[in-house]
């Protein structure tokens, strides 16, 4: 390696182009993070050379004198000419960085030129761009999909080069250049007595004081390793990005793949903003993280540390020689199941699709792992049906009962373990994994008895996201072969059938009672599921607190559901306790046999 410290008038001067191998991940800077603390350092050279230029031009005023800014360190590794002569680097580390110098570079040439000072733009404008037509820019992507938000550098540099200080374009890059630009205009505006000087100050500090540690590589050196020793600087990587840096190298090793064909056959649909999106609560991470968790732990039967995916990650891959593309072709086809049942929309039309439906309104994301086991085995469609069935049963039921998911993961586990023997069992794999979760007699992953459950129904207050999904499942289990595959509308309303807001003159307690007691008992009697029922909003609105008599007038003229049929069926005309306790008990039935123990 040859280690050497360069302004930016140095790494950017003359013929050259740095090309960004497909293998770095995708512009990630942002705001808060990099963008406004670069300004801030950037502009407080830029005031300190105005200070000491009082009298004089800035070059007068001290400029060597004046204290340069490290940003850091870049690699690159010499890749050859262009046709024309101008020298190609390979960005091994500190792309981010460099884009977001270029766009800084840019943005102030363009605010120089709008404020007429042509002189210190011009001398911007050599640092970001080449003389030849072939390679204008100083960076090149090799990896550039038409349109992706990710990836406009190109984009955006013709839209400074053109003096547009506010491009129509998206994504990260043009967010970044549209930042820098606002911000430097604003700073001129205040430095309006003396323009000329400030344009002086803002030119120089960026091509004179702002230095970074460039790292050349020899040919021998292996980039895609170094590349990974380097990620704990700027913006950390992700697992994900560490895993795509992997693959690449395993694929650059075998000859008889092209690394090109490779990242567009295998990788680049993980660089979709969809799989870059943070989920979860409490510590966050990139949906595809997520996944290359699951998808190993479905794969090893072992759980697979935050920390550590992509070193288990790296482990399989390299356990699996010679076999690399066959196992992409199951990572793909896996991720696009995992990508398809998490962005299911209402009125799921098969079982499968039912159990991913409610599942993700449970949020019970623990279970993908033997979702994924599920699919690598020769299990037919009934017995899958049923795998869906038992799972889902086992989820709900606990959800009802109140236990919590801590548990999932373990259990996970412990189901891919009875599914790895199941080829060498005589039953089918959803009875082998309904064996397995009635064997479980612990409150942390009992499967709970029909009597536990018709506890929850009755006695409970469940989550608002809980009372909808077993509402809606009593509907869908009474909706008649007659009246069609019907699903129920994401828009309904959950409606407490007694309010809670309830008042005396209309919602009188048991004559003949304790006060206190009967109190307390309508409180929780309220809460229970036997008291909600579904409505579209504006029926909801319109009748929330009213009376029963006017509920009922309002849900026969204005519902259609077989939920508020069979209510208004068997209901009178008061609703107390004894009429919550006895449609609870109903519910309690279809619940029961919705999701069954077998």
């Amino acid at each position: 390696m040859e280690p050497r410290n360069y302004a930016l008038q140095e790494l950017f001067d003359g013929n050259l182009v740095y090309v960004v191998p497909n293998y770095q991940r995708l512009y990630v800077w942002s705001r808060d993070e990099q963008w406004e603390p670069l300004w801030f350092d950037v502009r407080d050279i830029a005031e300190g050379l105005l200070e000491r230029a009082e009298v004089g031009s800035i070059s007068d005023a001290g400029l060597g004198d004046a204290d340069a800014h490290f940003l850091g360190a870049v690699v690159f590794k010499m890749s050859g000419y262009t046709p024309d002569l101008a020298r190609k680097l390979r960005v091994i580390d500190g792309q981010q960085r460099l884009t977001t110098l270029q766009i800084l570079m840019a943005a102030a040439a363009t605010a120089l030129e709008i404020a007429g000072l042509d002189v210190p733009a011009a001398s911007l404008r050599g640092f970001t761009e080449n003389a030849s037509p072939s390679q204008p820019f100083k960076i090149e992507y090799q990896r550039h999909r038409k349109g992706h938000d990710y990836e406009r550098f190109p984009d955006v540099m013709r839209a400074a080069r053109d003096g547009d200080g506010n491009p129509g374009i998206d994504g990260p890059m043009a967010e970044c250049y549209r930042y820098f630009a606002q911000a430097i205009h604003e700073w001129l505006d205040g430095h309006d007595e003396r323009l000329a000087r400030a344009g002086d100050a803002l030119a120089s500090t960026l091509a004179a004081k702002l230095h970074v540690v460039a790292i050349y590589l020899g040919h021998h050196e292996k980039e895609h390793a170094i590349f990974e020793s380097l990620n704990a600087r700027g913006e950390p990587l992700t697992e994900w990005d560490k895993i795509k840096n992997y693959l690449l190298y395993k694929a650059d090793s075998d000859r008889s793949i092209s690394q090109d064909a490779f990242f567009e056959q295998y990788l680049d649909g993980f660089d979709d903003p969809w799989w870059r999106q943070l989920v979860g609560r409490g510590v966050q991470r990139s949906r595809v993280d997520v996944f290359a968790d699951y998808w190993l732990e479905a794969q090893k039967g072992t759980p697979v540390a935050v920390r550590r995916v992509f070193r288990e990650f790296q482990n399989y891959i390299d356990g699996r020689t010679g076999r690399l593309e066959e196992t992409m072709r199951l990572l793909v086809k896996d991720a696009e199941y995992y990508n398809q049942s998490e962005t299911l929309e209402s009125g799921a039309q098969t079982r499968e699709g039912l159990f991913h439906a409610r599942r993700l309104n449970m949020g019970a994301g623990a279970v993908w792992p033997l979702l994924l086991k599920m699919k690598h085995l020769d299990i037919d469609e009934r017995d899958e049906e049923a795998c869906f069935e038992v799972i889902e049963s086992y989820l709900v039921r606990r959800l009802i009962a109140g236990y919590q998911a801590r548990s999932y993961d373990q259990v996970t586990l412990e189901l891919i373990a009875v599914l790895s023997e199941y080829t060498n069992l005589a039953e089918g794999a959803s009875e082998a994994i309904r064996k397995r979760l009635l064997s479980y007699s612990e409150n942390t992953n009992l499967w709970p008895t029909d009597g536990v459950t018709r506890q929850g129904v009755l006695e409970r207050s469940l989550p608002l996201y809980a009372r909808r999904l077993v509402l809606a499942a009593v509907e869908e289990s009474l909706i008649t072969t007659m009246a069609g595959n019907q699903g129920v509308s994401p828009g309904l309303h959950v409606e407490h059938l007694m309010p809670r807001g309830w008042q005396e003159e209309a919602w009188p307690l048991p004559s003949g009672t304790d006060r206190t007691q009967a109190d307390e008992k309508r409180e929780r009697a309220i809460l229970t599921l036997g008291n909600l029922t579904l409505l579209n909003g504006p029926l909801n609105q319109s009748i929330s607190n009213s009376a029963w008599v006017v509920k009922r007038t309002a849900i026969g003229k204005s519902d259609n559901l077989f939920l508020n049929r069979h209510l208004l069926r068997e209901s009178g005309d008061e609703w107390t306790e004894a009429d919550i306790e006895q449609r609870g008990r109903w519910m309690c039935d279809l619940i029961i046999e919705t999701w069954s123990r077998g």
